[in-house]
Parts: structure tokens; C-alpha cells; sequence
């Protein structure tokens, strides 16, 4: 799993919710930002999420990156080194990975597939799941009829409370003159909330 830079989440306590539903809902999910730019949150969504959740997941957390590695390869990899299990290296690695879901730890499971811009690479791995795996997979692509959590920019009240926590771990690179504009900007946006003009 990757280190998170976040030093205070912000913003996306709805979409958490609604996440964990859907993958109580659904075997796999996808969180996706399909129009739109790149860099919206969804990685760091994934990971809050799986931080936040794992107590949920007692049968482990995997984390998987598509782009970078086969996710057989990876998957075969992660069951030989954190579960101590070993799949006839005479097997394929479709059928390396079968094994490994049939004898992985007992408890629910959480599989992050990070970056997803191919889901018939990956499909093969994930057909046959016992109902205890949740398939977790971050995409700028349309998955077809995967449940989806669609993630869009934060709001811009979320957006400057996420600036605001930025500045209070590095105030001295802030120009005041900028810091006194994003404040009247928060207030202005507070008058508008009530249809209070500032």
C-alpha cells in the first residue's frame, strides 16, 4: 500500500460512505473520473478508504498497480511474500492465482487495483472471487456495468479547507496578501450559503 502525503482529508467524507456501500453492495467497484482531468483524488480516496476501513478487511488489504506489472504476477508475488503461500510454479499464472485466492488468509478482503486503463487485462484474475474478495479499482475509464462511484472535483468549500491545512503546515511560503484574499473568499462563500450578501 502506498504512503499517503495527506496530512488532513477533506472533503470527500461523503464519498467515503458511499464507497463502503457500494462495495458491501457489490463484488467489485470501480472509483472513476471519466471526464475530466487526471488528479481529482481518486488514489488518494482508495487509500483513505482502505486506511480508515481495515479493520473491515481482517483477510488483508492488496494493493495492486496495474500499469506497472501483470496483476497476476503481483497478486502470485503478494500471496508468496505476506501470506507464505506457494503455487506450483508449474501452474500458469492464471492458475498460480487461483490457488492463491482458494487458500488466502480467512476473513474478508480488500483488492486496490490502482490505475486501471485496461479491464480485460485484469478481468481474467477476478471472474471467480469468493463473495469475501471486494475488488476496489481506481480508472479514467468507463468499466461498463461495474458499480461506480463517480468522484469530481472537490467543491470549492472542501477545496479551500484543503488549501487552508496545506498553508498551516508550510504558512511562511503563503504571500498574506493571498492568505487575506482566500479568507474573504471562505467568508463570501459562508454569506452566500444563507443568500447573505457580503
Amino acid at each position: 500500500m502506498p504512503l499517503s502525503g495527506v496530512v488532513e482529508f477533506v472533503g470527500r467524507e461523503e464519498e467515503l460512505q458511499n464507497l463502503h456501500q457500494l462495495l458491501q453492495d457489490n463484488k467489485q467497484v470501480a472509483i472513476a473520473a471519466i471526464a475530466g482531468m487526471g488528479g481529482v483524488g481518486k488514489t488518494e480516496l482508495a487509500l483513505q478508504y482502505a486506511i480508515q476501513r481495515r479493520e473491515t478487511y481482517n483477510g488483508g488489504l492488496c494493493w495492486l498497480l496495474p500499469k506497472t506489472e501483470d496483476v497476476g504476477i503481483q497478486v502470485v508475488q503478494f500471496a508468496r511474500t505476506q501470506l507464505d503461500l506457494k503455487p506450483p510454479e508449474d501452474f500458469d499464472i492464471l492458475a498460480q492465482v487461483q490457488y492463491c485466492w482458494r487458500r488466502w488468509r480467512e476473513g474478508d478482503v480488500l483488492l486496490v487495483l490502482d490505475d486501471v486503463s485496461d479491464y480485460e487485462q485484469v478481468k481474467p484474475y477476478f471472474q471467480s472471487l469468493p463473495s469475501r474478495f471486494k475488488v476496489l479499482m481506481t480508472t479514467r475509464q468507463n468499466l461498463g456495468r461495474i458499480a461506480k462511484l463517480s468522484l469530481d472535483v472537490l467543491q470549492p468549500e472542501a477545496a479551500l479547507e484543503l488549501l487552508k491545512s496545506l498553508l498551516k503546515e508550510t504558512p511562511d511560503i503563503v504571500h498574506p496578501l493571498i492568505m487575506q484574499r482566500l479568507l474573504a473568499y471562505q467568508r463570501s462563500l459562508k454569506h452566500m450559503q444563507v443568500g447573505v450578501r457580503p
